[in-house]
């Protein structure tokens, strides 16, 4: 019989009993009970349109700030994210995003799936594209592997035409008065007449690279555009 490892640790799992083995994958364990405990899932109370945790279910501070700026106020109608951004999920993701480990992100793909189904069944699934540099760079876009999991086909409804530094580079306030716009919608998809768009990424920081994919969305007939991410950070 094949044995089976953990894909975080690689440490056996015959005989482990995970404690989230049903969140993080229903079909086979993938994750050994040490690793699967260092998630940190979030689940309400949280923002009403970020998902960062709250005492209580409500609007969070920069949430109310994004609403009352020109540039910015109604292009995102709500982010879920399923993870807090810890050290484990941050090396976690770092492995798998930068070191090109596309194999762990199996460990996501249960929850993505679970995520969807709760909350944005309906929705199309859009990654959010990488421009020709960091594709190149990278080898392969972690948004498209992720919107993989999904139990719905994704669209490539936008493109990355500007190469911006990467977020984690700049400044909060640099995010936030940022202006450019580095999506264009891709023509060749059709119209969107209404539909309401799911954005798909790793991680929510600001919401700032979300926004700004939401515009060209908008502007090319979408209803609404929201979006799921596996951490919060």
């Amino acid at each position: 019989m094949k044995q089976n490892y953990c894909l975080r640790c690689l440490e056996p799992l015959e005989g482990a009993q995970a404690s989230w083995t049903a969140l993080l994958s229903c079909e086979k364990k993938n994750l050994c009970e040490s690793c699967s405990d260092k998630f940190h899932r979030l689940a309400p109370p949280w923002c009403l349109h970020c998902a960062r945790p709250l005492s209580c279910t409500e609007s969070c501070g920069d949430c109310e700030r994004w609403a009352k700026t020109r540039h910015w106020s109604g292009l995102l109608t709500r982010n879920i994210s399923l993870f807090s951004y810890n050290d484990f999920l941050q090396e976690l993701i770092s492995t798998y995003k930068y070191r090109g480990d596309i194999a762990l992100a199996e460990v996501f793909k249960e929850p993505l799936r679970n995520f969807y189904q709760q909350y944005f069944t309906g929705t199309t699934p859009v990654p959010v594209p990488l421009s020709k540099e960091r594709l190149q760079e990278r080898g392969f876009n972690q948004a498209e592997v992720i919107a993989e999991f999904l139990p719905v086909s994704y669209k490539p409804l936008l493109v990355r035409d500007i190469h911006e530094k990467k977020q984690s580079k700049g400044s909060r306030q640099d995010r936030l008065r940022g202006h450019v716009r580095p999506f264009v919608f891709n023509n060749h998809t059709g119209p969107l007449t209404g539909q309401h768009i799911l954005l798909i990424d790793d991680i929510y920081t600001t919401g700032t690279t979300l926004r700004k994919a939401a515009l060209p969305l908008l502007e090319n007939g979408a209803g609404r555009v929201s979006s799921l991410t596996i951490a919060r950070s």
